[in-house]
């Protein structure tokens, strides 16, 4: 456990940038482009080529002019009618062409510190998350029957049920870390703990509509088709490498090198379930921020049918953008997951050791 804690710590610490970015770019394409004309300036704020200005804040006192009626057909995200009310504006201006792009321009239009937006919160979920993902994994894998005649299969069953467990009980922390780094700012003087107030706000009134288990665990089905073969993959390629590919040190117990062991394991291991199960995010990403409505007399025109069937869902993104769409924020995830698995089952493995050892 204490273990778990320790890589829980690192990997967030250094990665949540990541995560912002991945989300930022996953959801930009469910944005229409934002035209809002600004008394004073020759430029319109749109499309592709939007912010010739890096302040927002600069156009807060203008007259700024968007039917309202375009505000109900484009409302798809929970944050486009508030977020950005003070410009009486539907959406986010900011368009991103890729990882790097999206840095940059977060970093200098919303303020550095956006990166780590909602890291509060993934520290919060990670170390019970991981506490119960990493004891849980161990303790399965040990008392499993499938251990003594089935060494290839175990893990992935193992590692697929212990992240049953760890994604549930940190669901509704996970939805709202998700929505957090959705919602974009229009200057840097825009205060996170406003956002998150409002949002809490948004989280009650969407209990009182929808029901406390389906407004806190919205998301939790695809986040399962995500997380459980990604979890499966991730073990099951981990024990692979563990036993055919890592360097023997039986005679020096070198702790060098098991580290090394364990950090180029957990990195390739991590990268390959990554790849391999990104729709899904993409999926996961697009269903928690969306709002839902299950009237579709009574939905305004551009909120999300959920669809009962999950993989339907996927393929309707895919029939409407195509099937690249699905692998949107793919460099950012892969950038994310790699060093974070390798962060966290190199310091994990090392911390156990340590421990053991004294």
């Amino acid at each position: 456990m204490l273990s778990a804690v320790v890589g829980s710590l690192l990997t967030s610490l250094t990665l949540t940038p990541m995560d912002v970015v991945r989300v930022r770019l996953q959801q930009q394409s469910m944005l229409p482009d934002c035209k809002c004309e600004i008394p004073g300036l020759t430029e319109t704020i749109a499309g592709p080529n939007a912010l010739k200005t890096t302040d927002l804040s600069a156009v807060k006192g203008s007259t700024l002019h968007a039917p309202r009626t375009a505000v109900s057909q484009a409302a798809k995200i929970f944050w486009e009618n508030a977020c950005f009310q003070e410009l009486n504006c539907v959406s986010s201006s900011l368009r991103f062409t890729g990882t790097l792009d999206a840095f940059r321009k977060i970093a200098n239009v919303e303020g550095a510190t956006t990166l780590w937006r909602g890291i509060s919160l993934t520290l919060l979920m990670a170390v019970p998350s991981n506490i119960v993902y990493f004891t849980g994994y161990e303790h399965i894998r040990d008392i499993s029957p499938l251990s003594q005649n089935y060494e290839n299969l175990n893990p992935l069953v193992c590692g697929a049920l212990a992240r049953v467990l760890a994604a549930t009980t940190v669901a509704p922390l996970e939805l709202t870390k998700t929505k957090l780094q959705s919602i974009p700012r229009a200057s840097k003087s825009t205060k996170t703990w406003l956002m998150f107030k409002d949002l809490m706000e948004e989280t009650r009134l969407d209990m009182k509509i929808n029901g406390t288990f389906r407004a806190l665990f919205k998301g939790l089905e695809i986040t399962l088709w995500r997380d459980v073969p990604f979890s499966a993959i991730y073990w099951g390629s981990y024990e692979f490498c563990k036993k055919n590919l890592w360097m023997k040190n039986d005679t020096s117990k070198s702790t060098a090198i098991h580290f090394v062991n364990s950090f180029i394991g957990g990195s390739v291991s991590g990268t390959i379930a990554a790849i391999l199960t990104h729709p899904f995010d993409v999926g996961k990403t697009r269903w928690q921020i969306s709002m839902l409505s299950d009237n579709k007399a009574a939905a305004p025109q551009g909120c999300v049918k959920p669809e009962k069937n999950m993989f339907k869902f996927l393929a309707s993104i895919a029939r409407r953008e195509g099937v690249g769409s699905l692998y949107t924020g793919l460099a950012a995830r892969v950038v994310k997951i790699a060093p974070s698995c390798a962060i966290m089952i190199s310091s994990y493995e090392i911390s156990k050791k340590l421990f053991t050892s004294g």
